[in-house]
């Protein structure tokens, strides 16, 4: 682009990618877990799949990926380099930029920059009111025997001595396209200019003294061509430097949502001590108002609602305001309600409710931000979730929300969308997502209401059923979680994991011939499966059929001897039998192959304390818990190889080293006062 007309094409460069509000760069992420791991022939790749899974989460979870980077202008310095000067032209925006494209817009000679943006402003278009540039020309074609817009076509113009070359393309930029006008910069002081034109079809024209400053029409195969002067330049803009007009952004937010998505139920006690369930209040439509003593917005909120709360009753709307202050803030809650005297419940809030509410918030909306203090929740009568406030809720509005909340997902979607028009296609929610979040976060109860939701609303969903049923194994549900992996095979037969689990349910029930099956049966569709050869050995080892453990775990070593898990595992068979040498052999090899092995460090100090090697034996335990501060045995281990060393001191600062870490910690306090005695 020849921003100056000067004959010399110039470079701009829009740049920046994701500039998120954490400043972490996930560039190396990228490269390391997702282009390092691209599957060498094509096809599908799990670790492939899951680190753009991850790149995606952290980007939502406000991450930045090559972000923060300003676009870049340089000036052609006529020698073959370039000068940056993206500032003094006024290009310099840290914008996420994703294309720009040129077009002379007001027809004056000078091409406007349209620059699309993945932040805000979306769009800029700007205006080249430079002073004292250069002479121009455009050229406009048409094909007759060539397509008709002439991509393709190669222009030569020659005047002042410079000599410049281009030719029409389509596709000109990424997810843009340049105007098919050409324009070539003549320079301030340029001669007569000479054209020639090689259309696509292979024929050549050329054209003397064309006028400058003036826009060239020509059609293929004619030899005459229509010139039309430049538009004058619109008006200089504004005096740099004078401040523009700031627009207010909005910090309340009101989203009702397409698809309504079931409130997690909880059970809360108010101040007079009375439990509170979100599923008691159905059948009349809710505001869940989460608040907190340390925001003025909450208390101010909380205020208004006391305020217009006889127009909230005949609305049949009901309120509950669930305190988010720790325990140790109580009276505070207390005194404030008290002062107040609210009419409307003031639940104490737990953390695992305003986790759950949390973690429902960030999976809600595309950007995975916490829940903002204050926060409401516009609750139907069938318990959905019908619309979200961000920041203080105005009473007025929610009133008139809540005998307004749309019921056919037609209306949800004319309220929900921005803009008006026909939506083709349906939305629904991804329940099966709201359950594996709160799974990993520990909060079973939400996660198996997600998990059947999900089943309801999928019921050939394999990956629910699983999810589920590993859900009850953790709860230790044996029987309900039998029942759901089953499910879960039927509907994906080659879920190795599925058979895997089936048999770890079956050794709990106390059924280790079937156990044995489901083990074997993965091992013949993948021999090296360590897990199932792991929870076979394990299985022989309670059925004190050491000797088959030991041969499944040798010959799983032999085709994979790195492996720290059959090494921790074959060790322990040989530490079991007294064979300690044996033992201590595999479980240093574990160690080494898999530093961070708690367990394996562990009995692997046992091993040496039972050789002798009581020093070895202590710097291992307390390598151990180094690496695993809750890892409690070792704590426990260590004190008594301190107490056999004399060193009774030491094993009194182990123990309470543990207690601190593990309060309460049983056999810590015991130990201790046998100690101190």
């Amino acid at each position: 682009w020849d921003f100056d007309n000067d004959g010399y094409p110039d470079l701009n460069i829009a740049n920046g990618f994701i500039s998120g509000p954490h400043p972490r760069n996930l560039e190396s992420v990228c490269w390391r877990q997702v282009v390092a791991l691209s599957p060498a022939k094509g096809g599908r790749s799990p670790e492939y799949e899951l680190g753009w899974d991850a790149i995606n989460e952290l980007i939502r979870s406000d991450g930045t990926w090559a972000g923060y980077q300003r676009n870049v202008f340089y000036v052609n310095n006529h020698d073959g380099t370039f000068a940056e000067a993206a500032a003094a032209v006024g290009l310099d925006f840290q914008d996420d930029s994703r294309a720009f494209a040129l077009v002379d817009f007001d027809h004056d000679g000078r091409l406007e920059v349209f620059l699309k943006n993945r932040t805000g402003p979306q769009l800029r278009i700007l205006r080249n009111v430079a002073e004292g540039i250069g002479e121009t020309i455009a050229f406009r074609l048409r094909g007759t025997r060539s397509n008709r817009d002439a991509v393709g076509a190669w222009i030569t113009v020659e005047s002042g001595g410079v000599r410049q070359s281009n030719f029409l393309q389509a596709g000109s930029g990424f997810c843009s396209q340049h105007s098919k006008e050409m324009f070539f910069g003549l320079g301030r002081s340029p001669g007569p200019v000479r054209a020639t034109i090689r259309w696509p079809s292979g024929l050549v024209h050329t054209y003397e003294n064309l006028p400058v400053n003036h826009r060239v029409e020509i059609v293929e195969g004619s030899e005459s061509f229509h010139a039309k002067p430049f538009a004058k330049a619109a008006p200089h803009p504004p005096t740099p430097g004078r401040s523009p007009r700031k627009t207010s952004l909005p910090t309340v937010f009101g989203t009702w949502l397409i698809a309504p998505l079931d409130a997690p139920d909880f059970s809360l006690p108010d101040l007079a001590g009375r439990l509170r369930t979100l599923s008691g209040s159905k059948g009349t439509s809710v505001l869940l108002n989460f608040w907190a003593t340390s925001s003025e917005a909450s208390l101010k909120s909380l205020i208004k609602f006391e305020k217009r709360l006889g127009h909230a009753r005949p609305s049949g709307l009901q309120i509950l305001a669930i305190s988010t202050d720790p325990p140790a803030a109580e009276s505070k809650v207390r005194a404030l309600a008290r002062d107040q005297r609210f009419s409307f419940p003031v639940l104490l809030g737990s953390e695992e409710v305003a986790a759950t509410y949390n973690l429902l918030f960030r999976y809600l909306f595309d950007r995975h931000k916490d829940l903002p203090i204050p926060a409401s929740f516009l609750i139907d009568g069938e318990g959905r979730i019908a619309k979200v406030y961000q920041g203080p809720a105005e009473i007025e509005r929610v009133l008139k929300d809540a005998t307004s909340i749309p019921n056919t997902a037609k209306d949800r979607q004319q309220r929900a969308l921005p803009f008006a028009g026909s939506t083709h296609g349906t939305f629904s929610r991804n329940y099966f997502t709201y359950g594996l979040v709160f799974a990993q976060h520990g909060y079973a109860e939400a996660a198996e209401t997600a998990f059947k939701r999900a089943i309801r609303q999928d019921p050939q969903s394999a990956d629910a059923y699983y999810d589920l049923g590993t859900l009850y194994m953790q709860k230790e549900q044996w029987d309900l979680a039998e029942e759901v992996l089953q499910k879960a095979v039927q509907l994906k037969p080659g879920d190795l994991m599925g058979f895997n689990n089936l048999g770890i349910i079956a050794a709990r029930q106390g059924k280790p011939m079937e156990a044995e099956r489901y083990f074997k049966q993965v091992l013949k569709t993948d021999p090296g499966n360590t897990l199932a050869i792991s929870n076979l050995a394990d299985l022989y080892r309670s059925q004190h059929r050491v000797q088959d453990a030991q041969r499944i775990l040798d010959a799983a070593l032999k085709r994979q001897p790195d492996n720290p898990t059959l090494n921790y595992k074959l060790g322990m068979i040989f530490a079991g039998l007294g064979r300690n040498n044996q033992a201590r052999t595999y479980l240093e090899r574990a160690v080494r192959l898999q530093p961070d092995n708690a367990e394996a460090l562990d009995n692997l100090g046992v091993v040496y304390a039972l050789t002798g090697q009581l020093a070895q034996a202590a710097k291992t335990f307390s390598e151990c818990i180094q690496r695993a501060p809750r890892f409690d045995q070792a704590y426990l281990n260590l004190a008594r190889v301190d107490v056999s060393l004399g060193k009774r001191a030491e094993a009194v600062e182990v123990l309470k080293a543990l207690l601190k870490e593990i309060p309460g910690h049983p056999l810590a306090q015991r130990y201790l006062q046998q100690l101190q005695r």
